[in-house]
């Protein structure tokens, strides 16, 4: 078994607390089912003592990022939590959390984020070039901001060399459970998992959250046009010259547009949307597969089965298995 870890966490005013909480619990529990301390779990702040977070519930830092810096070895993973956009900038701003990370990067066994984390990780200038994730709604931003680093969007955790990061909130829990099965192995962590009612690895990624939804979140409101119509109309041939003409925009502009705002392009866009056509009706209606790809925009079943698997990492009957609600002439059965 290996030596026990540190999990240095990194938080500041305004984090959100599921960022923490979630791996936390996980490797409590760990530590729980072992029946050994696998895992110290430690929190740092810009100043050591009661951190509020997003939610205004308070956490006590054990001590401040200056000091923790003193405390990076190969046996620390440090975790940088993400935020609200207020606190965030300010996180960004402050140096003794800038040197924490600049010592994680140097002389921790792992480095890693959750959500918005990953800002403090680019901010380094130390992941040129790696392979990161992001919440969903930041992750056009990021690569924006950091162009020499590979933001995949759709990704619930990436693991590249030293470097881990996650989506957004819960996907720190998929992130804490996949470093239990990398340190203790498989069974721990499926253990750890069972124990808390959660999955060790989800069907699908950050995709299995709607395009549609995410199209509406964004500042271009071209997009959210766009979606609405390929989702009144899966069915309808939606080439680029299609889009372009239901926007009045060039393809070059339609291309910027997909990539800046969505970090994709518009294939891929549609594709997503009409994924979101497919889901909803597998799970609210017992329409046959391949009626259900016609219905979609897809065509054919196989088509609708490979679009699943690349973007969802599940197949259609397998979405309709694990997500389908009893209708209710069954539950009353």
């Amino acid at each position: 078994m290996n030596a026990p870890e540190t999990l240095l966490c990194l938080t500041f005013p305004g984090f959100q607390l599921l960022d923490l909480t979630g791996p936390y619990a996980m490797f409590a529990a760990a530590n729980r089912l072992a029946g050994a301390t696998l895992y110290t779990l430690k929190t740092a702040a810009p100043q050591a003592g009661p951190v509020e977070s997003s939610s205004g519930l308070p956490v006590i830092a054990d001590c401040s990022a200056g000091a923790a810096c003193a405390l990076v070895s190969p046996a620390v993973t440090v975790l940088a939590a993400g935020g609200e956009e207020v606190g965030l900038r300010a996180a960004l701003k402050d140096p003794g959390l800038a040197a924490l990370v600049d010592a994680g990067f140097e002389r921790a066994g792992r480095i890693a984020s959750v959500c918005s984390g990953a800002f403090l990780l680019a901010a380094s200038g130390r992941l040129s070039g790696r392979r990161v994730t992001t919440h969903w709604r930041s992750a056009a931003l990021l690569q924006r901001l950091f162009p020499d680093i590979a933001v995949e969007p759709d990704a619930i955790h990436i693991r590249d060399g030293k470097v881990w990061t996650s989506a957004g909130v819960t996907a720190g829990i998929d992130l804490a459970l996949a470093m239990i099965e990398a340190d203790h192995g498989r069974d721990l962590a499926l253990a750890v998992a069972r124990e808390n009612v959660v999955y060790r690895i989800r069907s699908g990624g950050q995709a299995q959250f709607s395009s549609d939804l995410a199209a509406q979140a964004v500042d271009d409101r071209r997009l959210a046009r766009l979606a609405e119509a390929i989702r009144m109309q899966p069915e309808r041939d939606w080439s680029v010259a299609a889009m372009c003409d239901e926007l009045a925009v060039s393809p070059r502009t339609l291309s910027r547009l997909c990539r800046s705002e969505m970090a994709t392009s518009p294939a891929v866009f549609v594709e997503r949307v009409r994924i979101d056509a497919a889901r909803a009706l597998l799970v609210e209606t017992r329409g046959r597969i391949d009626a259900i790809a016609r219905a979609a925009g897809f065509g054919t079943h196989q088509r609708m089965d490979r679009a699943f698997m690349r973007q969802l990492g599940i197949s259609p009957s397998g979405y309709r298995t694990r997500f389908r609600s009893p209708l209710p002439e069954e539950t009353q059965a």
